[in-house]
Formats: structure tokens, sequence, C-alpha cells
């Protein structure tokens, strides 16, 4: 299948960022919830080594991202990981840990394990069709409210064993799968156009959140290690040391001695999502487009949109034009925010927006002295933006493709904000429909 075939089966107007499951936040505190569902048959993991998840490129339909479960698979009649002593007693001393919250929770020789959510009929699944085995519970069901399925993101870094375990499991449950098929991708390629939209949001969702948890190991109010609780949404500081002080009322009380901990909310106990603006430029009429070519994208001649980080107190507006006017010295009028697309290189929200210049003479003027971060910046006819669009991602027809594009010039995945938002500013000509 070629990849312009591919993509025409795929809908990456949400890659990363489709609905799949149901978070049930408010549930993530109730320890006994968290532990039923982590042992419950219908319950599936994705495995990540270092943040990388696991796949198996032997797949009959392609590079699959593995997802194995307690029980029996839906589509393959075998036992699941449930059938292994260690992996019972890996999740029993998880369990245990989780519950009284031991400072050694996510010591080197565990796994972290994250809830991801639910898959119920919030997010489309029909639970009268939902079937694992005979003798097995065909879903989770918490009060007769909560039913889906569930889905834990598990971090196996430094566990070879565990790591070996899984693959056997593989390996034993699919005679048609072989050991070399199956491996932690480091490959960005592999997690940006191959994935189907679901397996795409998983594996954001869990990527976004382990990497969080690995870069705050210790407490940044007092330097004690901390662990993963609420289900990996929340670190916990171990530090129990603890002082007297009065309390408004003149009482004497104890106080955390940890700043962090002390406090009944803190933000550095969550997650945190980086907010990136991306701005596709055009002129009031619609007829030219202004593309970037950054130095790192030089050897693949990919032109893109502008993107910066967001700084403290800017509105999304302010961001976009400052970075506009940092990255080429155009200066816009006006920002429309038109989409937004989860990013998990490591945790960052695009905000997708479309930037209007008024052409004067000197606002679309292009200067590349404020920063270094570009080798060129073009205004580009819209019609010529058009065709590179319809063959983003594809070579099918080369020698067409050398009519248009001598230079060889590229345009951002179509699975990319940057592509969706070009596409976006280009349907907006009256003449470039695509």
């Amino acid at each position: 299948m070629s990849a312009s075939e591919y993509r025409n089966q795929i809908d990456t107007s949400a890659y990363y960022g489709a609905e799949v499951l149901n978070r049930v936040l408010f549930l993530r505190e109730d320890v006994e919830f968290i532990s039923k569902l982590i042992v419950h048959s219908s319950t599936r993991f994705i495995f990540y080594n270092q943040g990388h998840p696991l796949f198996n490129k032997g797949a009959i339909k392609g590079l699959k991202l593995v997802v194995l479960t307690n029980g029996d698979s839906q589509q393959q009649q075998h036992k699941g990981l449930w059938s292994s002593q260690i992996w019972r007693s890996t999740l029993d001393t998880w369990i245990s840990d989780n519950r009284t919250k031991d400072p050694g929770l996510r010591d080197n020789n565990k796994p972290v394990f994250l809830f991801l959510g639910l898959k119920d009929e919030s997010v489309g699944l029909d639970l009268n069709k939902v079937k694992i085995s005979e003798d097995e519970e065909r879903y989770f069901d918490h009060q007769g409210r909560y039913q889906g399925i569930p889905y834990y993101g598990v971090d196996v870094s430094k566990l070879e064993q565990l790591r070996q375990l899984i693959v056997n499991h593989i390996l034993e449950s699919d005679k048609q799968v072989n050991e070399k098929s199956l491996f932690f991708t480091t490959s960005r390629k592999h997690v940006l156009g191959m994935l189907t939209p679901e397996e795409a949001a998983l594996f954001s969702h869990g990527k976004m959140f382990i990497d969080w948890l690995d870069r705050n190991r210790f407490c940044p109010g007092c330097g004690s290690k901390t662990i993963p609780i609420h289900g990996g949404g929340k670190i916990y500081c171990t530090n129990e040391e603890t002082k007297q002080v009065e309390d408004d009322k003149g009482e004497t009380i104890d106080k955390f001695v940890c700043p962090v901990k002390s406090v009944s909310v803190s933000n550095v106990s969550f997650p945190r999502t980086d907010a990136v603006v991306i701005i596709a430029i055009v002129n009031k009429e619609r007829t030219k487009m202004l593309l970037l070519l950054h130095k790192r994208y030089n050897f693949a001649k990919m032109y893109t949109c502008t993107a910066g980080f967001m700084e403290p107190s800017e509105t999304v507006e302010t961001a976009a034009k400052r970075e506009i006017w940092e990255e080429t010295g155009v200066v816009c009028s006006e920002i429309q925010m038109v989409k937004t697309q989860p990013w998990p290189f490591p945790a960052n929200l695009m905000i997708g927006c479309v930037a209007t210049v008024e052409f004067n003479g000197i606002n679309e003027q292009i200067h590349l002295g404020h920063d270094n971060e570009l080798d060129d910046a073009r205004w580009f006819d819209i019609d010529y933006v058009k065709k590179l669009l319809e063959v983003a991602g594809s070579r099918d027809d080369e020698e067409l493709d050398m009519l248009f594009n001598p230079e060889g010039l590229a345009l951002p995945a179509p699975e990319s904000l940057a592509y969706q938002i070009i596409k976006i500013a280009v349907n907006e000509s009256k003449d470039s429909k695509l």
C-alpha cells in the first residue's frame, strides 16, 4: 500500500487527539477502584521502554501497536498475561505498594503503571458486543455506572526480565510472530504516520504521562523521592518529616516540612502540558502563503509554519504575532485560532492558527536576523502550496512532482497540525479548494 493510499484510509485530522477513552479522572483517587481495574480480565496494557512503545512489525496489517490483556484476547483465543505467575506477582506487589503509598513503589526493579481510562459507551463502545470468553467477565463494571474496558500504560524501562516475559507471551500466543518483529521503536516515523487514529491517541496519552513521571522523580520542594499515585495521575513526595507550627487560630499543629506537601494544591504535583502556537501565514487576499525552512529540516527541504512556545501571561494571539515577527520579521494584523493537537514530543499542545498579513510594502518584508533558527522563508503562490499538499507524504508520481516542484520542496506529514492548518488556509482561498 502506498503512503497516499494509506492516508486516504485514515482520519489524519485527529491524529494523537482522537477521543478513544473516558478518563474518569474523578475515580483515580479511589485506590480500590484502581486496584480492581488492574487485575480485571478485560484490562488492556500498552508497554513503553524509555518512552518508546512496543510494536509488532510482523502484523498482518503492517506495523501494529502491541496491546495485551490480562484475560483472553478478543481477536485470538489464548490465555492472557494473567496466566503468568510473574505477571500476577508484579500486579499484586504494585497493588500493595500503591495502597500504602510505599516509597519503593517505583524502584528500578518495578514497573510504573498508568491508568489511562475506560473504553466505554461515551466513546462509542457497544457493551452488548464485547466478549472475552464464556467463563470471563465481558467488561469492567464499577457501581453499575462506570462500565467498559480499562487501559493501562506500563513503563518497563530497566526491567529486562519483564520485557522478555511480554515478548515470550506474544510468541507463545501467536506462532506467526517471530521475536525479531517485536521491538520498542525509537523512530518517530513509526508513531507519526503508521498508526491508526486510535493507536496514535493511546500511544500519545501514555507517552506524555510516562515522560512526565520519569522527569519528576524528585520533589521540587525538598528533593525527596516522589512516587506516582492516583493511577499515575499525580506525583507524591515521600518526605514524611513534620514540624510544629501555629495555625490561624493560634493552635499548635503538625505541618509537613516539604513546601510542596504542606499546601493543599500544588501544580507541580500534576502533569504539565506545554502550549505551542503554530501559525499558517497568508496575505489578506489568500493568494500568498509564507512558509519557513528551519535549519534542522534543511536536509529534507521541508517548508513549514511558524511555531514557538507561549510565554507566561501571553494570549494565543499575542504569542502568535510575536513568533511570526521574531522568526520572519513579518507583521500580521489578525490571528484566527482554528485547530489544536496534542504532540507527544515530549508533551505539547499545539494551538493552530491562521495569521493574516496586510501587504503594504513593509508588513510583508522578510527579515531573518532576529534569531538564528531559519535557513529560508518565502512567500509562495497559494496554488503552488495546494499542489505541494496534494503530494505531501507521497512520491507516487515523481515525474509530475518534478514538473511543478523542481527544487523538491516538501511539506510536513499529513498527520501533523502544520499540514492541517496549511490545508485550512489554502481552502480559504476562493480558487484553491482541496
